[in-house]
């Protein structure tokens, strides 16, 4: 059996599994023009994971596979907080910016209220304010989406190249400061389901959340840590990628309490 092989394509189907796994969320969020669902520190937590994973991915050179994981969570995560901020901002109703309050200055004796100009006025140009906002951060989010893509890219390619034409005998040796990167993310990405949990708890649903995408994370996890163990089982290499299989199989218990509670929650609903 060729492990090198087996550990590709177990690789490259997480990497499927993980281009997947933001779709059903994203539609969802766009279907419903909201994103009032998911927990923003499940968001920000499973981010900061990500970009530990990250960096120590490229610190300590490991597969190609997992790089390319890396750098996809890391974006796709920007582009759901993205979405879920850009439903937040929208959110406000539209007649309450152009006509704030029921206690505008009325002119005349008509008895429909007419409002003052220039309260009419400012509230016109609060709403441009805002848009011109929204466009500023939509642009900022793009932009560093952008960044983070491009640097990520030239950092790992500088430091994989390096590896491979030089005859290092260390490539399997623990490296202290992209460890601690790993298994940084490694807690992150276990703690970052339980604001969820806990959302859903409060509100005794999991309205808003997609289904589709826990089973996907889990695919996803579980592929990729398959990956690992058909490379090799050496006891160095098992060691070296220890905190990312952590990091996998971990947030794998805190995904089927959600799945519980979609369970759970689905049945009172029906009660």
């Amino acid at each position: 059996m060729d492990h090198t092989l087996a550990s590709s394509l177990a690789g490259y189907l997480s990497i499927l599994c993980w281009l997947i796994v933001f779709t059903p969320q994203l539609l969802e969020n766009y279907k419903r023009k909201s994103g009032d669902g998911l927990s923003m520190t499940f968001l920000v937590i499973w981010l900061a994971g990500d970009v530990f994973n990250l960096l120590g991915v490229i610190m300590q050179d490991l597969l190609v596979t997992m790089f390319v994981l890396a750098l996809y969570y890391t974006v796709a995560d920007m582009a759901l907080i993205w979405q879920v901020i850009y439903y937040q901002r929208q959110k406000k109703p539209i007649e309450e910016e152009v006509f704030p309050g029921e206690s505008s200055v009325l002119i005349g004796p008509s008895s429909l209220p007419t409002y003052d100009t220039t309260t009419i006025s400012s509230a016109t140009n609060k709403k441009t304010s805002q848009a011109k906002k929204t466009r500023l951060f939509n642009w900022t989010s793009a932009i560093a989406i952008v960044l983070v893509t491009v640097i990520s890219c030239y950092t790992y390619y500088n430091a994989h190249w390096k590896h491979n034409h030089h005859n290092d005998d260390d490539t399997n040796r623990l490296n202290w400061l992209p460890q601690t990167m790993g298994w940084t993310s490694a807690a992150l990405y276990v703690g970052s389901r339980i604001p969820q949990i806990l959302k859903n708890y409060k509100h005794k649903s999991t309205e808003g959340l997609s289904f589709g995408m826990f089973i996907c994370a889990v695919l996803g996890n579980v592929l990729f840590t398959s990956s690992i163990f058909l490379k090799s089982t050496e006891k160095s290499y098992i060691l070296m990628n220890l905190s990312w299989i952590t990091g996998s199989t971990g947030t794998l218990i805190f995904d089927f309490i959600i799945f519980l509670q979609f369970f759970v929650y689905e049945k009172e609903i029906e009660k």
